[in-house]
Formats: structure tokens, sequence, C-alpha cells
């Protein structure tokens, strides 16, 4: 993986390149490699000129240590050690007698920024995927091998507790005013511009300062900066994560301590979170999100022209990713109204990835000049694959389907973005429907990262290929369910949602309900839910999931109520709250009276949380008894990814794994003496408990 050799000007080059992988990881073998390279380079005779640390990748440098090792640790002290020999290491390139650069292009994340900062200078290049960043706070972790103590010391305290508080990647002019990068330049010119530093004489020594601003909060506001990142922290996570936490007083600890107390300090901090059930369960979620999709056979075909259906929220948001992702975009619409918000919309997401450095801004002008809107199919014969966003509705969206065979190359892709109509009814009478898949986007498409693909009984392997490439090129997390109601995401939805009515109609109050689902984890509450999707759409949807599922679920449908109320929610300003000028005003006491309400009862919080939270966990258990998805990590991936399930706890197969299988049977039959026949256990989840055989290992 490591390669060194030394140039005619004594230039030691460090090339990392893993052959068996896309993207250069630090392994366990890397590491004692990269360990034996900085010894032998310490010691040799004559000193070197300097040492060039680069990848041999196009498009990452380093994404940082292998994750696998994360789940090996069983104490704190084994993490602690871990976290003590990565510093080790990287801090071997801090005390060469020489000069060290890390020229960077593409992704250096993690151990790989860790290990850059440990060099005299960073060089990095203007490539659009070129960011850096320190995300072990989304693995439940703080940086563990020296970046929590140098990267403070190179760019402030405020920029520093940014970057490990969110894991947010800064890209290129961001970096460089940061002073977290010495100088950008082209790709084909990397090398070069590392070697001149090399060889100016200045550049081993010269004393870097931190920027002004970073100079000013480092001095008398840090006792602010600290008291607000905690604040912050504990507004947007509600103490659930305990790594932010524990950054922010790492920080506050060691900001004023030499820089070997503070490595001490560092590692021992490391240690209880490597351990931590709240990293596991994370741990959990990122290595089920690389794994669980189908191996196909069958060649994709390449995707470079994109045709979209429809220009609402949907087809606009699969615009703007795709067309950022270098995709050319032909997009179709009846209305050239509407076509036009859809162009606003686009323009603003592509303007704001330029000012936060994300796109170059000659880069911006070449993405919009790909994108196009049509009344009519004009265009569309070009095109390699289709999705078809359209109102979720049958006849209409085999209409588009009979329009695109007229026009489209008979291997081209169809995919319809349903939320829940049936594939198989979708691609009934198409003459080719072995090339029509279900691609179920989430809204807000360029926020939302998962992706439901359906195929059907007549989709064939290529079709499916294609659109798992498609998905993966536009940067989403991508789950192949089962061509039956309501897929996986809103399969699981459907108890939850439907407990919230029953739950309304026992009593609880719209705020109270919410503000116990907050506190459980979830980003918002079931009312705020509902309000936010369309309590018109969440009918919709549960109308679907009635002949299927809605007798075990004894589902409450109250469509024909909140319709003949004209409540809809945000989208027409009353719901659950009610919404005023684009903003919610407060729960709406007129609710109310749609439930038959009977003598209310005050229900219990815990009560609460168990019948919406089991209901889910429960369904998700049906759901893989059914073949709805492909295992438990594509059930976890999908409920984290899809609708915002709380990520340190793992996904629901986590979760009922970690509450323990038995226990948890014996919850559900208590709710189902008291609550009725919605709560039955899952034969698969009986057959489990009764076994001792837990869904994830």
């Amino acid at each position: 993986m490591l390669q060194a050799r030394t140039d005619d000007d004594g230039i030691v080059i460090l090339t990392i390149n893993d052959p068996r992988r896309r993207l250069n990881i630090l392994t366990r073998a890397a590491l004692v490699e990269l360990n034996t390279i900085l010894d032998d380079l310490a010691v040799r005779d004559p000193a070197p000129a300097g040492l060039i640390i680069i990848s041999g990748k196009a498009d990452n440098f380093i994404v940082g240590v292998d994750i696998k090792d994360f789940v090996t640790w069983e104490t704190a002290q084994e993490a602690s050690r871990g976290s003590s020999d990565l510093q080790s290491i990287f801090r071997k390139i801090a005390k060469l007698p020489f000069p060290s650069v890390a020229a960077i292009n593409g992704a250096c994340l993690g151990g790989g920024l860790e290990l850059s900062l440990n060099c005299t200078q960073r060089i990095i290049s203007d490539h659009p995927l070129t960011a850096l960043a320190l995300p072990e706070v989304q693995l439940g972790l703080l940086p563990g091998g020296t970046g929590s103590q140098l990267l403070p010391r190179l760019v402030g305290v405020r920029a520093a507790l940014d970057m490990m508080l969110t894991g947010r990647r800064v890209f290129g002019r961001k970096a460089l005013r940061l002073g977290l990068a010495d100088a950008i330049v082209s790709p084909p010119s990397l090398l070069a511009a590392a070697r001149r530093q090399i060889l100016t004489p200045e550049a081993g020594g010269r004393k870097r300062r931190k920027p002004l601003l970073a100079r000013l909060l480092d001095g008398p506001l840090k006792a602010v900066i600290f008291r607000a990142a905690r604040k912050q922290v504990l507004a947007s996570t509600g103490g659930h994560y305990p790594a932010p936490l524990e950054i922010v007083r790492l920080l506050r600890r060691t900001v004023r301590l030499k820089l070997d107390r503070g490595l001490q300090r560092e590692a021992a901090a490391f240690g209880p979170l490597g351990v931590s059930p709240e990293s596991r369960a994370l741990v959990h979620i990122f290595l089920a999100g690389n794994s669980g999709l189908p191996e196909v056979e069958a060649a994709p075909r390449e995707v470079a022209r994109l045709g979209i259906l429809g220009a609402g929220l949907m087809g606009s948001g699969i615009g703007m990713v795709a067309l950022e992702k270098g995709l050319t975009v032909r997009h179709k619409d009846v209305s050239l109204e509407v076509l036009g918000r859809a162009g606003k919309a686009i323009h603003h997401y592509i303007g704001q990835r330029v000012k936060k450095g994300i796109i170059q801004r000659q880069d911006a002008v070449a993405i919009l000049s790909r994108y196009s809107p049509s009344t009519d199919y004009s265009g569309f014969g070009r095109a390699q694959a289709v999705v078809e966003a359209v109102y979720e509705n049958l006849d209409l969206k085999r209409q588009m389907i009979a329009g695109l065979e007229d026009v489209l190359d008979e291997t081209a892709m169809i995919a319809s973005n349903t939320s829940s109509l049936p594939i198989s009814a979708i691609a009934e009478g198409a003459r080719h429907p072995e090339r029509i898949i279900g691609m179920h986007f989430f809204s807000p498409v360029e926020k939302m990262p998962l992706l439901e693909i359906i195929t059907s009984s007549s989709t064939n392997e290529a079709t499916l290929a294609t659109a798992l490439a498609l998905g993966k090129r536009l940067g989403k997390k991508i789950i192949v369910v089962k061509d039956s109601p309501g897929f996986y995401i809103n399969r699981i939805l459907t108890p939850y949602l439907n407990e919230t009515y029953k739950l309304l109609a026992d009593g609880v109050r719209v705020t109270e309900l919410d503000r116990i689902v907050t506190g459980m984890g979830f980003p918002v509450g079931p009312c705020t839910l509902i309000d936010e999707v369309g309590i018109d759409v969440l009918g919709m949807v549960l109308g679907v999931m009635m002949p299927f599922v809605g007798e075990r679920l004894q589902i409450q449908d109250m469509s024909g109520r909140f319709s003949a109320d004209d409540r809809r929610g945000r989208k027409n300003g009353r719901g659950f709250y009610t919404y005023a000028d684009g903003r919610r005003k407060g729960e709406d006491p007129s609710v109310y009276k749609l439930f038959d309400r009977p003598e209310q009862r005050k229900v219990p919080q815990a009560e609460v949380r168990q019948r919406l939270l089991y209901g889910i966990l429960n369904e998700a258990a049906y759901a893989l008894q059914e073949g709805v998805i492909t295992g438990p990590a594509a059930g976890d991936t999908g409920a984290i990814y899809g609708f915002g399930y709380p990520p340190f706890m793992g996904g629901p197969f986590w979760t009922m794994d970690r509450i323990g299988l038995p226990a948890l049977v014996d919850a559900l039959n208590r709710l189902r003496d008291s609550h009725g026949t919605r709560f039955e256990p899952a034969p698969d989840l009986l057959e489990r408990a009764a076994a001792g055989r837990p869904y994830c290992g």
C-alpha cells in the first residue's frame, strides 16, 4: 500500500495507494508499514531533503483508519492504547529532522487529516472532491490520533470545535482561509508544488500564525466559546451523544496545556467513547450502510443524460443532485410556471454550494449549462435513464411511461419515484416492463440520504444494475426492497403514525406527544412529521396499506374527518398546529374535536414511548420475515437515513438486540393484552427470542 522513492533532489516521495480498495484506508497493516518507513527515515544518513506524502488515487487522499478496528476493543483501556499508538506513529512525522508536506487531492478525512496535521505543511488541490474533515464524532468518537490537539493550535478553538462537533467537510478556499492548508493548486501541479515547498529554504521552519479572528477568539473569549458550544451540543443532541460533549470538555481542559500532556488527555478521553454503546451503534450503522446490496452480474448502462418528469419538489431535488454529480438533465413538466420555479430552485442550490466553497464559481456555470427544461418529450430520446416524479396516481404514472416508451431508446431505464404504488402495477401494459424499476427518493432529495430501489417480477438485472450505479453516483445510501405496499420505510412508519392517532384519541396532547418523541432522540415528533408530510398524503399512504395490514394493525382511518375539516397540515396552514406566513404558530386546540376522545386519562410517558417505538420494531420484524428487505443491515440503514430513526440507537434491529428479544416479546404481549392485536409479536421475532438468535449477531 505504501511506496517510498527518493527523487534526484533527495526528496522522499511516499505514495499511498491500496490496490484492493477504491479508497485509501489506514488499516493495521498499513500503519505498521508507515511506522517502519518513518523509523527508517528518522535515522537515514544522509538525511533526506524532505518528505512528500501523496495519494496514488485520482480522487482521494486518505479517508481514515479502518473502522472495523473500532469494534475490536473490549475495554476503555484497550481503546486508549489504540489512540496512543496512533498518536505515536503520526508524531514521528512531526519529529523528522527535515520538512514534510502532505500533498492532498480528494477526500482527506479522520486519520488522513490527523496524519497531515503532523506534516510541516499541507498543499491541497482545487479538485471539487478535495475536502478536509474530522468526522469521528459521527461514529461516537473524538479525534484520537492527535487531531483534537493539533487542529485548534492550527486554526483556533472556534473553527476546530465547528469541525470536530459536526464532522463538517472544509473545501478549497475555506481551508486556505482557516490556515488548514498552506497553498491550493491544480491537481496536475500538486507534486511539483510540494517539491517547491521542500526545496524552498524557509519551507521547513516558517512560523505560521493563526488567522486574526482565531487569535482574537482564542483570547479572553475562549470561555464564552466553550459555554456556547456546550449549550449548542445539548440543544442539538438532547444529551444522547456523549462524544460531542467530551470534545468540548477535552478542548476546554487542554487548550493551555503543552502538546504532550494534551495528547495524553486525548487518549484518556478517547478510551471510554471507543467502547460506548452509542459508538458501537453508530459504527454498526456505518458498516451496515456499506453492505446488504444484492450482487448483480449484469453490467450497468452508463448514464450521462438523465430525463426527469415532474418539476415539483421531488423532481427539482433530483435535478439538483444529478447536476452536481455531473449528469446532463432534461426536465419536463406541462407547466412553464412550474419549470420556472424548478429552475430557480436549482440555480439557488448551486449558488449556495458556491458560497460554501463546495463548487468553484467557474464549475457552477458549466453545471447549470447542462440543465434544460421542456414542456414536451423533445430531447428525451438521448437520455439513458429517466426518473418519473409526478403525482402519486397510478393512471398518471402509466400514462407517463407510455409517453416515454414512444421516444426512448429500448435499453433506457425508466424509474418511478413512487412512495407506495406497486412497481408491477405501474409497469403493467408497458412494452418493455423489464426496464422499469422503482427509485423512491426522500424529500428533500438534496438532504435526505436514502434511496429505496424496488424491482418488480419483470425488472431485469441490467436495469437493477443501472439503478444501483445511478444511485451510488448520486451519493445515496441504497436499500433494495421488495415490491410490496409501502415498501420498507412507509411500511414501518404505518404503525408509528397510526399509533399517533390512537394516542391522541386516548387523551395525549399534540405538544406532549411531540415532546416525548423528540426526547427519545427523534428529530421531530409525529404530529410535526404528519403536518410536514401532509395529512392528506398520510391518508393516501394509510389507504394503500389498509387492505394489506389494516386489520392486523387496527388502522384508524381519519382521512375523511381531516378532509371534511379542510385540514392538510403545513401546506394549507391547518394541521395539528396552525401556520401563518410559513411559520408554525402553535398547537391547534380545535383538532381534538375530530377524535372520539373518551374520558381522558393520563397516559404514562413510558407507555407512550413503548407504543410508538415498539410498533416500529415489530413491523420491521414482520418486514424482514416477509422478505421486504434483504436483511437487518438494510433495515437499520433504511430507518436511520429514511425517516430519522435515532442513530445512537443503531436502527430497529440493533435496538431489538439491545433490548433483548425475550424482553421485547414480553413487552409486546403486555401491550397486545392492553391495546389489541396490533402489538402481536411477529412470528420470526418469537422464533428468534426462543432460540436465542439475535438479528445483528
